[in-house]
């Protein structure tokens, strides 16, 4: 028997999320305001440092639409739903990769230090979830991690386990060695996230590491204390069970199965991920969304050192 009460928020999640959908003074707030202030600086063909600030807060604003909407959209229609999702994962990506590149530039003030624009809560859900619908971007999110953890870009908290699976389950991708010693203390890897890598050649002690997994992410999708943050609170990943989607991901690549268990989180519409989920490009998206094409052409070069 787990130790962790499962309490399952299929419900909770869908009345506070499906609203979203059809709310208009929501719809008005969160995506089609941010949509014209993006679209006014975006009339430029060259930003500013502090245009590309504005740009990456308004882009928040649409991610974080997105990423409810996406997920509530699957229970009624899972195609239309996953891609919102893709989009979601794609403006949060942006977002991302913007402010990073962001600190580069910063100017710190004097007698101060230079501190990150993000913490590693924010981008663990995004990052595992990537690894099987839009690769590129999960191998940028997890080499940030992985050198976030020398070069002080992104803020680490103690009970970060989340981004750590993450940045120990990269290793393995790479076939390069595990890297305990992180962000949780190692001594504090008393919880599932610890036993995927306890139990990585033990099938069955896998699956029951699985089962116990779901529940810890039931448990820690709301609830938090004093000690814990919750760790599965963003959207994407209340009623989805992203870091199964990523041990998944990574085993398949290195040849090993996963085993099948049944529990209540790992029900359609998030899992398993549907083929056709798994298909959609970023092309495709770009293709349809053409602020967001937009926000790519002129970031995109910045981003990637090649314009000052």
């Amino acid at each position: 028997m787990s130790r962790y009460n499962k309490r399952f928020n299929r419900d909770t999640f869908l009345k506070k999320y499906s609203k979203w959908i059809d709310d208009e003074n929501i719809r008005e707030g969160r995506l089609l305001e941010p949509e014209r202030v993006l679209e006014t600086l975006l009339e430029n063909n060259r930003l500013s440092y502090e245009e590309r600030i504005k740009v990456a807060c308004e882009i928040a604003f649409i991610a974080a639409y997105y990423r409810a909407t996406g997920p509530a959209l699957c229970f009624k229609d899972p195609a239309a739903g996953w891609r919102q999702i893709k989009r979601a994962m794609l403006y949060s990506y942006w977002y991302d990769r913007i402010s990073c590149r962001a600190r580069d530039f910063w100017e710190v003030p004097r007698g101060e230090v230079k501190r990150p624009f993000n913490n590693v809560a924010h981008m663990s859900p995004c990052a595992s979830l990537a690894l099987v619908v839009a690769r590129p971007e999960a191998i940028w999110y997890l080499d940030l991690l992985e050198r976030s953890l020398s070069d002080g870009s992104l803020s680490w908290i103690g009970e970060d386990f989340f981004a750590a699976f993450l940045v120990r389950l990269y290793r393995k991708l790479k076939r390069e060695e595990d890297i305990k010693d992180i962000p949780p203390n190692p001594d504090d890897w008393d919880n599932p996230f610890g036993d995927f890598f306890n139990y990585w050649d033990d099938e069955d002690k896998l699956a029951d590491t699985i089962r116990k997994m779901c529940d810890y992410h039931l448990f820690w999708n709301y609830d938090k204390s004093d000690e814990h943050e919750a760790e599965f609170s963003n959207p994407l990943s209340v009623v989805n069970p992203v870091e199964i989607h990523a041990l998944e991901a990574v085993r398949s690549e290195l040849g090993l199965s996963t085993p099948t268990v049944e529990h209540e989180l790992l029900q359609p519409p998030f899992y398993p991920i549907p083929d056709f989920a798994k298909n959609i490009t970023t092309e495709e998206i770009l293709a349809e969304d053409d602020l967001l094409r937009r926000i790519v052409e002129l970031n995109q070069p910045w981003c990637d050192g090649l314009e000052d």
